[in-house]
Formats: structure tokens, sequence, C-alpha cells
């Protein structure tokens, strides 16, 4: 049995937990937080402004483990172990010694086996996960989170595995063209694309392309890849772009030449029609359809490497490419790759679950989707936060059906999603991506970004015909979707990309107002809180995700103008959240309800104050 928690066990403030209490309790609110306050938990109440219970639980056995979700396999570079106390890296089945020694101890960490040696590799299994002089706390950081070892399998200085381990270990990844029927195809041809042997930057994160021809004498379906992958410890994922055959093709001396680039190829190489990332073997299509290429198809097409090197190791070299594999004998489809998802993130450390969703909404699916689509292979792409993931298609508002349901989520064991009759979606169908995220083993916030250390939360979908999506990314920042982004670049009446570009007529005045009224980096002023207030109230540019989503674009689009006029802005809108709040308090108090049982004003001053803080 793989370890996975029976309930969600952490103690943390969760306003859920609160109105939970209220509800099936019969907790009044004001009581509630008078037992709060009465409790001692002032400080908590500051905070976040509820108080929580803590639920019984059932532990997740590698959270009672110091780093124990961050256990590296020993001879697959970028694999985690998450079965630690099993031989299988999954878990379940037989126990390796240091699972016989956890389960002697009582599935505990203690002290004595902190001080063991399991595998008698002549370091403690502390020393090995990261806790050294044996102090670790369950719901605490470790005094150490990098450089950690297997605490059940015995590896020498070097890093290779000791002899008496070596008959147990699987270090082989697994050959996923086995099975492939067009390999076995007499007409089936194959090409493999390179990387010159490049120096890898001794930087945490480095994204590389190189463009390069595909055969064009004639047209091909591309039928499957696999990955040639030269340097394992640093390889993270590899993308395949076609480019766009309307466009200007890249001239020839700019062909099969590396160049940093980030997340996408850019120019017009941005139609994805292959991936790997570590714990994929590769991908073969048995089906109707294949990615055209040639004479009526892509002619050029870029690899885009992501390089992971977070020991910034100085010396690393890499050459990895593809082996395409691609055929004449053409399918009746041809197939592209849809991508769904949230490009915000912002999960929060210490959290046994923190859960995420981005959605596809209907009137966005309506504008991409020209006509039914058939999805035939669906996988999930979190990072090594992620801990469970699933798409789900709505129509009309109702549950239509799953794509995928990853229930345990491995980054570095991908699960696909193969379907033998496809899924048929329809313009104006829902598709929701919902992500969880575990970040026990995490000090601070974790973002959106390119980094492994970063994360992620997209789902990538193979369909056919590709000619009834040709646009086929539909993702959400926060709540606004890729058509309210870059389509119409409106959202809720908001013109955000002219508010933001265009200094005429109404965006002139909205922006001159503020300008006279506030002080940027100054003191909130009476007039500028007299002049927000109407803003607010009556300019759907001025407050909710769309504003946020400006805020952004002004940082990312180096927009100066922009940028001073939200400094401004920002001057006030902390002491403005305050005194609502505040108001709010008062007209409840008027009304004959001092929630705060009589100690109101000292902790709603203190309240005001946390609340200014926050926003400065």
């Amino acid at each position: 049995m793989v370890w996975i928690s029976r309930s969600i066990y952490q103690p943390q403030l969760n306003l859920n937990w609160v109105l939970y209490k209220f509800k099936y309790f019969g907790q009044r609110p004001e009581e509630y937080w008078k037992t709060c306050i009465m409790s001692g938990m002032i400080r908590l109440l500051l905070k976040t402004l509820v108080c929580v219970g803590i639920a019984a639980a059932y532990p997740n056995f590698k959270d009672i483990l110091p780093n124990g979700n961050e256990v590296p396999h020993p001879c697959k570079a970028n694999y985690l172990w998450h079965g630690v106390g099993h031989n299988n890296p999954l878990g379940g089945g037989s126990r390796n010694q240091f699972g016989v020694d956890f389960k002697a101890a009582g599935l505990s960490w203690t002290s004595e086996l902190c001080r063991e040696d399991s595998d008698g590799d002549g370091r403690t299994n502390g020393e090995e996960l990261g806790d050294p002089d044996c102090v670790w706390k369950q719901g605490t950081l470790p005094s150490r989170l990098a450089d950690i070892t297997h605490p059940g399998v015995c590896t020498l200085s070097d890093g290779s595995i000791c002899d008496a381990d070596k008959g147990w270990i699987d270090c082989q990844v697994e050959d996923g063209l086995k099975n492939c029927n067009v390999l076995k195809e007499p007409e089936t041809l194959n090409t493999t694309i390179r990387f010159p042997e490049t120096a890898v930057p001794a930087e945490e994160t480095t994204y590389s392309c190189m463009i390069f021809n595909l055969p064009s004498d004639q047209d091909y379906h591309l039928m499957a890849y696999e990955p040639y992958i030269d340097n394992e410890m640093v390889m993270h994922h590899i993308l395949i772009y076609g480019c766009d055959p309307n466009e200007d093709p890249v001239p020839d001396e700019q062909l099969n030449t590396v160049t940093k680039c980030g997340m996408g190829a850019g120019g017009s190489c941005s139609k994805l029609i292959g991936l790997w990332a570590v714990g994929f073997s590769g991908y073969c299509i048995d089906g109707p359809m294949g990615f055209r290429f040639g004479q009526s198809g892509f002619k050029q097409a870029a690899l885009e490497f992501h390089w992971n090197n977070p020991q910034l190791v100085a010396d690393w070299k890499d050459s990895s490419g593809v082996t395409l594999y691609y055929t004449p004998k053409l399918r009746a489809n041809d197939a592209a790759i849809m991508q769904t998802g949230q490009l915000y993130l912002e999960i929060p450390p210490g959290q046994q679950s923190y859960t995420v969703v981005g959605k596809c909404h209907s009137e966005c699916s309506r504008k991409l989707i020209q006509a039914p689509i058939n999805i035939f292979w669906a996988i999930n792409h979190m990072h090594y936060l992620g801990h469970e993931m699933s798409i789900q298609v709505y129509r009309d508002g109702v549950f239509y059906t799953e794509l995928t349901n990853d229930a345990i989520y491995n980054y570095d064991s991908p699960v696909e999603n193969k379907y033998s009759t496809a899924v048929q979606v329809l313009p104006g169908d829902e598709i929701v991506t919902t992500c969880k995220f575990k970040s026990l083993s995490r000090p601070k916030t974790t973002f959106f970004g390119d980094a492994t250390s970063d994360e992620m939360c997209f789902g990538f979908m193979a369909f056919y015909p590709a000619d009834n999506m040709p646009f086929s990314t539909c993702t959400a920042w926060k709540d606004i979707s890729i058509c309210d982004q870059w389509i119409t670049r409106e959202y809720n009446d908001c013109k955000w990309s002219d508010f933001i570009s265009v200094n005429v007529n109404e965006t002139k005045r909205v922006k001159d107002e503020v300008m006279t009224n506030c002080k940027p980096f100054g003191n909130c002023l009476s007039e500028c809180k007299a002049t927000l207030q109407v803003l607010f109230a009556e300019h759907p540019c001025m407050t909710g995700d769309v504003y946020e989503l400006i805020k952004q674009m002004a940082i990312q689009w180096d927009n100066k103008e922009m940028q001073g006029f939200i400094v401004a802005v920002d001057s006030c809108k902390g002491e403005m959240a305050a005194d609502l709040y505040l108001q709010n308090l008062q007209n409840d108090n008027t009304n004959g309800s001092d929630r705060f049982g009589g100690i109101s004003s000292l902790l709603v001053s203190l309240i005001v104050y946390m609340i200014m803080m926050m926003f400065k």
C-alpha cells in the first residue's frame, strides 16, 4: 500500500473550520470569538481573524519524518523515493531496513530511530534525512533541507550504491515505446535531433531553445517520439514546438543554434506537438490521428530544454535531444495539444493541502473551440509540491466527464491517460483544472514559475481534428480567462490593456485624478481617499482580479507611468480597508452585537494596525 493520508491533519488557521463549528455545533460567532480570546489565542486571531480547532487524524507517514517528502532516488536523477520505508519507490509491499526500524519505533520519528544507521552506510538516519541532531518535531522544518539521502539504501561517499543493495534497486528507466505499433510499420522513418554539446549555466533554472528544419519533401504525420537524455542530472523537461508555416522561416544561419529562451520557444514556434518530463519514457500515438508536418504542415520546429541545476555546478554540459518517428502513411486526422490550468499560484508554506483551480470558462471555450474536438490523451503537470490533480468537463453547468484524476500525484511518475474511445468536447463546455499542493517542506510562499522550486498547474490534452481549435490554450489568471486576457482584452467591462497603455479620454481622467490627489510612496491623504472611494465604486478597472492583473502587466511590460499610478493608489488601499472593517464593527455594535464580548476596543485597534501593515 502506498503511504497516503486517511484524513487531513494540519494545525493551521482555517476559516472553513470556524464556519463548520458555527453550523454544526450551534456555537454563535460572538461566543466562539470570546472562547478564542479567553483561551489565550489573541495572537492567532490577529494573524487571520479566526480561531481553529485541531482535527484528530491519521497522519501521512511521510509527514512524520523529516524531509519525508523529499527523499531522492539513489540512482535515478530527479526522481523521488515516495515510499521511503519500502523497497518499492512508490510504497507498498516489502519494507527495507529503514521501514523495519520505523515500524519497530512505533511508526514514529524517535531519537533512537534518528541515531540508528538502518542501511549501514556510516551515516545515521538523522544525518541522511536532514536532522543530524535528532531534534526535529512534526510541524517544524528540519535543520537541513538540502543534500538529503535515502536512509534505507546503502550508498557510498561517491553516491554509488553498495554491493549489498544493488540486487534490489532498479536504476533503469522503462522503455515506453516497446509496445508502439507504428514502429513496426515498414513505412515509419525516424530522425534524432540533439543539441550540440552545450555548457549548462551555473544557475538553478535555465531555458534553452534550438530551431531546426523538418523533412518537407512531402506530408508526414509525427506518430511517436522518445527522449535522448545525455545529462540526466540537469534535464527537467523537453518541449517540441511546431513553427507557424505561414510566417517567415528562420534563416539557415540561425538554425541548430542554442539560445536562452525562457518558457516558450518564442516567435512563430508556439504550437506544442510533443513533451517529455522526468518519469516519461516516450510517447506513441495509436489511432486515426497524427501531428502533421511537411509540405502542408510544420516545416520547422523548436526544442525547448529546461535545465535544473540547483547546486550551481559550473562544469556540466549537455547534448540531449529527441528521436522523432514519423510516417508518410497519413492518418485521417491532424492532431494538436490543448493546454489548460492556472497561471496565478501563491502557495502558503506549511500547508497539508492547498487547492488551486483554473477554469476554461464556457464563454471562452465557445470562442476557441469552433466545432467538436476529440480528446484521446491527457496528462497532469505540477512540480514537487503537487499531490493531487484532476481535469473535469462540465456541460451546460452540469458535470459531464473526467479527463484525469491523479488522487496521488507524483511529479516523477506521471500518469498518461489514453482513451480507447476519444472523449468529445463541445464548444461551450467548461474545462476545470484542479491542483492540490502540499507545502509542509517549504519555509516560504511558493509562486508560479519556471524553476523546479516554483510550481505549475497545467493540463495537457491531445485532440483531433486540429483545425477545430486553432488557438489551443485555455488557461486562466485567477478567474480571468485567456480570452479576456488576450482575445477581447476586456473583463467585467474593464478594457484592461487600453487602461494600461492608452492615455486618452476616460483612462486619462482616472489617471489624472489619482496622480493629482494621491502621493506615491507617501502617507494616505484625505483627498486621495475621497477620490479612490468614487473610483472604486464606479470604474470597473479599479478593483478585484482585473486590477491585480493590471498591476502585474504594468510590471511585466515595464510601464513606468502605470507603475507610478499603482503606487499612488496603493498608498491608501490599506487604510481604506481598515476604515471599512472598523465601520462594519461599529455598525454591528450599534445593532447590539458586540462580538468581542466587551474587549473590542483594544482588539479592533490591533486588527486595524495589522491590516494597515499588510498593505504597506
